[in-house]
């Protein structure tokens, strides 16, 4: 079957899923190089979003703080963890909030609901090859202001205090920042 001969070939040193890997790498470390350039530009004189690289030289591992300047998360620093996988960019990156936040969109695990980084979303703001992690930068950090989504929850608990009590809602959101967000 097609797995052995795949086997006989690795014995060989013929590895095609390396190769296949080994370019998708290169590909990946391409972009961006460009992306993260642009990027930068972009985010000079930017007071809410900043980008950091973890490991000298690794660019697909990144640390994003975003620091709200208005709204109900004025006040409050929040960590993301962004992972760039192999098969970008036909694929999302991974992105993990490390900051414990009551927030609609992202549960207390840290998961984030953002159509941006859906791979098959069915609406037309899901990911595309054409996207960037200028747009992903900028739809985390628009989270916290214009980009809450009560249609789709992930914390449905927050969701639905926001609706139902505004000021309740807005207290935790308080109470969580003192707790773990605080500048």
């Amino acid at each position: 079957s097609g797995i052995m001969i795949n086997l006989q070939k690795r014995i060989k040193g013929v590895d095609e899923n390396k190769k296949y890997m080994d370019t998708r790498i290169c590909i990946r470390e391409k972009l961006l190089t460009e992306e993260i350039k642009e990027l930068e530009r972009t985010l000079m004189g930017d007071k809410v979003s900043r980008l950091t690289f973890p490991s000298p030289g690794v660019l697909h591992e990144m640390h994003l703080t975003i620091t709200p300047n208005d709204g109900f998360y004025k006040g409050g620093i929040y960590h993301f963890d962004i992972k760039v996988p192999a098969e970008y960019n036909n694929v999302p990156p991974v992105v993990k909030c490390l900051t414990r936040v009551w927030h609609p969109n992202i549960n207390e695990d840290g998961a984030i609901c953002l159509s941006l980084l859906r791979e098959n979303s069915l609406d037309a703001f899901g990911w595309r090859p054409t996207r960037n992690m200028t747009e992903v930068v900028h739809g985390l950090a628009s989270l916290f202001t214009d980009l809450m989504d009560f249609d789709d929850p992930l914390n449905q608990q927050a969701a639905e205090q926001y609706q139902q009590n505004r000021g309740n809602f807005e207290s935790k959101v308080r109470d969580y920042i003192y707790r773990y967000a605080r500048q």
